[in-house]
């Protein structure tokens, strides 16, 4: 039997629109998962602070793309072992990413990462606004909660939970274009 989506489900639908479901891959032995959305105009209207370097018609065709990293550890704890992984996984989505930013760039395309610590872009100007990973991938996708835990806000998957490593990747690629790049990056 089919339960009728809720109002905040119906709500997401019309803030974005998922181009390329969740899709694992491996990279440097670290299990990871993307998905591609084209946001609505409502989610992108702080893309200018965020990216002032981009144009009108750029903002427009851009595309938000999670990366989500699985963690052995639970990343709400605080110990050296929590803070080694989130170092680990942070190096390993910027080589991911740069690999995957500096290919779309060699086809005469726009991308970035966001660095998941800032919020700030770590190879385009940054704006006076940062990008929230974890509120950002929320809004996009009723796959995820977020839970508040003391300061900071906790991004809990469907099935890893909170022992991920969430980060974005934004490009004005065409998402074809994008899979085909990852696919590229993987070596495949």
């Amino acid at each position: 039997m089919n339960t009728p989506p809720s109002s905040d489900d119906v709500e997401r639908k019309k803030l974005s629109t998922c181009l390329i479901e969740p899709t694992i891959f491996q990279f440097k032995d670290s299990t990871f998962e993307y998905a591609v959305y084209k946001p609505s105009s409502r989610f992108k209207r702080d893309f200018e602070s965020i990216f002032p370097s981009l144009n009108v018609k750029q903002r427009k065709e851009l595309l938000v793309v999670p990366v989500i990293q699985q963690c052995e550890y639970d990343m709400v704890g605080l110990t050296k072992e929590v803070n080694q992984e989130r170092d680990i996984k942070l190096e390993l989505f910027v080589a991911w990413g740069k690999a995957v930013v500096d290919r779309i760039k060699s086809i005469g395309m726009w991308a970035d990462i966001m660095d998941p610590a800032s919020g700030f872009p770590i190879f385009s100007e940054a704006g006076p606004s940062p990008y929230p990973d974890v509120q950002g991938t929320q809004m996009l996708s009723s796959r995820f909660y977020v839970q508040n835990i003391g300061c900071c806000h906790i991004l809990f998957h469907p099935t890893w939970q909170s022992h991920i490593y969430p980060s974005t990747l934004f490009t004005t690629a065409p998402a074809d274009i994008l899979q085909k790049v990852v696919l590229e990056v993987l070596g495949k």
